[in-house]
């Protein structure tokens, strides 16, 4: 049999030196590798329960949505059987308020000369037509306000502007 000459390394230790080398670059290169795969695991995690999390929060804000558009129905709805004349009449006779009569408006209106306005004067007291209304002066507390009627004469009008003038 023939013996084959293998080309060998020059010492065991220099061969042994080199594995180590290539077998520590293997072995860092892997955990390199594992790591970045676990990184970005854990971003895919957070994205997933972020998206849930907003996903549950959408719904609950459909949800709401719905509620209020049925709020808002409801409203609407109670809005416009206010708004009824019915509702109007009945809500007006509760309060005291009368309708008036057809026929007593038809006499009233034909019976007078010119063309009265419909809005009638309900009130008591009488409009005033004596004069202009008096102006007020604001004065400090414990003097008498003096009114200067618009009509004076001019004497009435020094008379009272002197007295004002007394009373400063």
């Amino acid at each position: 049999m023939k013996k084959r000459n293998s080309p060998r390394l020059a010492s065991p230790s220099a061969h042994i030196a080199e594995r180590t080398n290539s077998t520590v670059l293997y072995v860092l290169l892997t955990i390199a590798c594992a790591a970045f795969l676990a990184t970005g695991f854990f971003f895919a995690a957070r994205q997933h329960f972020a998206a849930m999390d907003l996903g549950m929060k959408n719904s609950t804000l459909r949800k709401q949505i719905e509620e209020m558009e049925g709020q808002k129905r409801q409203l609407v709805l109670a809005r416009e059987m206010v708004r009824s004349p019915a509702e109007m009449k009945r809500i007006a006779s509760n309060k005291g308020f009368r309708q008036r009569d057809a026929a007593a408006m038809t006499i009233a209106m034909s019976t007078s000369k010119s063309a009265s306005p419909l809005v009638e004067r309900t009130s008591l007291v009488k409009p005033t037509t004596a004069g202009p209304k008096p102006v007020k002066a604001f004065l400090p507390t414990g003097t008498k306000p003096v009114v200067v009627a618009a009509s004076a004469s001019t004497s009435k009008k020094n008379d009272n502007l002197m007295a004002i003038n007394k009373l400063r």
